[in-house]
């Protein structure tokens, strides 16, 4: 079977798609004032496009960075800002095998999520990128005030190789393995 980072792939895309469709939790977070968002179509390009054109820092390249991308991805979907959440997986969201507007529609029923973010482990290279895992737990509250509970992971990866852009050399969420627990 195929397999990426050690799982077959499609225990990834169904766990990425599970990941994607459940709210992500984050700290509270509160949206920032920004100008009217553009239209869903280019937005997640917009937004990916600008984070790309940043200059990484050391301490971007770090698991501690890793842990703040699971962190930050959280944090927008509860602010409800999916273009960013989006963004934050590789290739401009394309690695979270949905859509952006599948991927919005995902959260149509959540009304808040929080997320315990875990240590970074299992930092390793191949093939001009890195790869790190960061466990995460998360309660995702509906808005009929029903509260569905996860727990699984993400793998990140970073771009090391010559040429590559400052935000290729960021980490993004690559995969993801979650599953929802019994209630």
């Amino acid at each position: 079977a195929a397999m990426k980072n050690g799982l077959p792939l499609g225990v990834i895309i169904c766990m990425a798609s599970l990941c994607a469709c459940t709210p992500s939790p984050a700290p509270t977070a509160t949206p920032a004032q920004t100008a009217p968002p553009a239209s869903p179509a280019t937005e997640p390009a917009t937004k990916a496009a600008a984070a790309a054109d940043a200059t990484p820092t050391a301490d971007e390249t770090t698991p501690v960075a890793a842990e703040a991308v699971v962190r930050a991805y959280y944090a927008a979907i509860n602010a409800r800002d999916f273009a960013t959440a989006y963004a934050q997986w590789s290739d401009g969201g394309a690695a979270s095998g949905q859509s952006f507007e599948h991927f919005r529609n995902g959260y149509a029923n959540t009304a808040s999520v929080e997320a315990e973010v875990g240590t970074a482990t299992g930092e390793e290279g191949a093939a001009g990128s890195r790869y790190i895992r960061v466990p995460m737990e998360l309660r995702a509250t509906q808005h009929d005030g029903s509260v569905r509970r996860y727990r699984g992971g993400f793998v990140l990866r970073a771009a090391v190789a010559d040429g590559a852009s400052a935000g290729q050399r960021r980490w993004h969420l690559y995969s993801a393995g979650i599953q929802r627990l019994p209630e």
